[in-house]
């Protein structure tokens, strides 16, 4: 078959040595395939076919030998009960959900749902095959497209081939700097593999977007792109992937990892030639280094220095962390790309896969490759799946990289539970307390009595919180024919920019029908203290009297729906100084009455907030 590959122009730039291996720097130029607006393609039943056959594992090898892994760490490490921490509760307090709605449920299989939310309230929510916007206030809907005919300016449709007729393993981001969003999907793969990249025009997502296309196999080398995973920097945005050899799965046919690196500014302005980069061959020891994980922004875009993360994803032990870095951008000067191994505390390896309640299907977690990462300061969290020695369950693995820029050393923890398997976890930054970093790490649970539902916790740069339960599910998953049933393969998580300390978050659990929810959620962090504007808007407005005080003061306030209700107390700062009470509350008026005199004097706010997430505006006392 005879390509044409949309290049115009390419040279090789550069190479350097990463630990006896060259690593290898290309520059391309892509040429402007076409601009499209979401709210008019034309997408007029939003209709996809998706098999639901299982795959063939006796007669795949490489499918084969990822099972066999998993069936070696289920007999090294047998299901059972630890007697772990897990089961008292946590005196860390948890994060709470503020908002919460269904997200678009029509997928493929797997969902690999994915969100971006923007400062002016338009939630994208992605997943195989389409893209919807939401209201991120209400959840309604504003549309919902099909990736295809969201994305057919790039010219790849009707060509004839069934094999090029459709889009998967979508990704978005939400550009605060320039407010703006990219968007990056798959077409196909094997010689009909094009990487399809969408830049918003404006901050309204349903108006134009500017769309290139990368060919997947652009050295000829018949390898195609697969897997995509995305970060921004103040100018630049990353792509990284993995080059399959054709006619195999991912499982076997890795050749490599690789990434992009592309200008924004010309593809928010619709350049007619957008200049971009590959770094090839990225290795350790002679090993090419699997599945890059971009570190994401923990507050703030920065920049031009960019972290990747790796592990050995598909070893049943290691202790072996890789840290990459690009260390600029593609202006004037010299560019380079380093590998740092570091050796973790504590091993990871492949997880299990995941129980259900009544039947014998189990949801697949995949290997146990790096999810999700952020930096903030001199420090890296991320996380990743793996096995549990202590119960034999597939558990969430948290490593925390300190002193990145110097002499970087990790630390990790499993965040585990002897009745649950957790699978495609995801993190973001909720705030500073002293020199420790705080997080929010979403993630997706199953258990033999749990249906699969979609939870999360805090950490307090110590320790975690008590598992909050964003959506149960309502149903076990069983779409294949087979017993292993598809669960991922990633999940959604960004900082809400309009407000630190809160995060969006997308993910999945088992509807009434047995397929695939979405749900997507804002979380706030125990220590979170939200603005007038949000708060006023929320709940009709509050009172606390009288102030100053010295004893005893009343907080009157409104709320929608009866509930329970936690009550806290918080410093200037933002820190918890105590938790008054926890308390049922009427829909409507209540008083609450407390004494404030074991306080010391000062200024304090007081936070009252919801089990359904709904949050009574902060109030502020003075202790005299």
């Amino acid at each position: 078959m005879k390509l044409r590959i949309l290049v115009t122009a390419f040279c090789a730039l550069a190479g350097l040595t990463v630990h006896g291996q060259q690593v290898k720097v290309r520059q391309f130029k892509a040429p402007l395939a076409g601009t499209a607006a979401l709210k008019d393609a034309d997408d007029k039943y939003s209709a996809a076919v998706h098999s639901i056959e299982a795959p063939d594992v006796e007669h795949d090898f490489d499918k084969k030998m990822l099972r066999d892994i998993k069936l070696e760490v289920e007999r090294q490490y047998p299901r059972k009960s630890s007697n772990l921490q897990s089961k008292k509760t946590s005196s860390v307090p948890g994060p709470a959900m503020t908002k919460g709605f269904i997200a678009d449920s029509l997928s493929g299989i797997p969902p690999d749902n994915y969100c971006a939310v923007s400062n002016g309230d338009k939630a994208i929510s992605v997943m195989n095959s389409y893209i919807s916007v939401h209201d991120a206030n209400t959840g309604d809907y504003l549309s919902r497209k099909a990736l295809i005919s969201y994305s057919s300016a790039v010219g790849l449709n009707n060509t004839g081939s069934f094999t090029v007729h459709y889009r998967f393993d979508p990704k978005v981001i939400y550009d605060p700097g320039t407010d703006r969003f990219i968007s990056v999907m798959l077409n196909s793969t094997n010689s009909v593999n094009w990487i399809v990249l969408g830049f918003s025009k404006t901050n309204d997502p349903n108006g134009d977007w500017n769309f290139y296309k990368f060919y997947g196999d652009y050295l000829n080398d018949t390898t195609w792109f697969d897997y995509p995973a995305i970060t921004i920097t103040k100018d630049e945005f990353y792509l990284t992937g993995n080059k399959i050899r054709y006619s195999t799965s991912w499982q076997a046919g890795f050749k490599q990892t690789v990434i992009y690196q592309v200008k924004k500014a010309g593809g928010y302005a619709g350049d007619t030639s957008l200049t971009y980069r590959i770094w090839e061959d990225i290795a350790y020891n002679g090993r090419n280094i699997r599945c890059l994980h971009p570190v994401k922004p923990g507050s703030g875009i920065g920049g031009p220095e960019q972290y990747f993360l790796s592990d050995r994803n598909f070893d049943m032990s290691n202790d072996s962390i890789f840290l990459v870095r690009i260390n600029g951008d593609m202006g004037p000067g010299d560019t380079t790309l380093t590998v740092t191994p570091i050796v973790s505390n504590l091993p990871y390896g492949v997880p299990p896969n995941a129980l259900q309640p009544d039947t014998n299907k189990t949801l697949a977690t995949n290997d146990g490759r790096v999810l999700g990462a952020y930096i903030k300061d001199d420090e890296i969290q991320f996380v990743s799946v793996s096995s549990s020695a202590l119960n034999g369950n597939a558990a969430i693995y948290h490593g925390v990289i300190s002193n990145v820029h110097s002499a970087p050393v990790v630390h990790a923890n499993l965040i585990t539970n002897d009745t649950l398997d957790f699978g495609y976890p995801n993190i973001s930054w909720t705030g500073s307390s002293g020199s420790n970093n705080q997080s929010i790490i979403s993630y997706e649970f199953s258990g033999r009595k749990t249906f699969p539902g979609y939870g999360a916790v805090f950490f307090d740069g110590n320790d975690y919180s008590d598992m909050l339960i964003i959506k149960s599910g309502e149903k076990s998953i069983s779409i294949l024919s087979g017993k292993e049933q598809r669960w991922g393969d990633y999940s959604g998580s960004q900082p809400d920019w309009n407000q630190p300390g809160a995060v969006w978050v997308e993910g999945i659990f088992g509807r009434k029908d047995s397929r695939y929810g979405n749900y997507m959620a804002r979380l706030t962090s125990p220590y979170y203290v939200s603005s007038a504007v949000e708060e006023v808007a929320q709940v009709t407005p509050s009172k606390l009297f009288p102030a100053p005080a010295t004893e005893f003061v009343n907080f009157e306030f409104s709320v929608a729906t009866a509930q329970g209700f936690s009550f806290v107390i918080y410093d200037m700062s933002g820190r918890v100084v105590d938790k008054v009470m926890d308390a049922p509350c009427k829909k409507g008026r209540n008083l609450i009455t407390f004494n404030i005199a074991p306080l010391p004097a000062g200024n304090y706010f007081l936070k009252a907030i919801g089990a359904n997430g709904e949050i009574v505006p902060v109030q502020r006392f003075v202790r005299q």
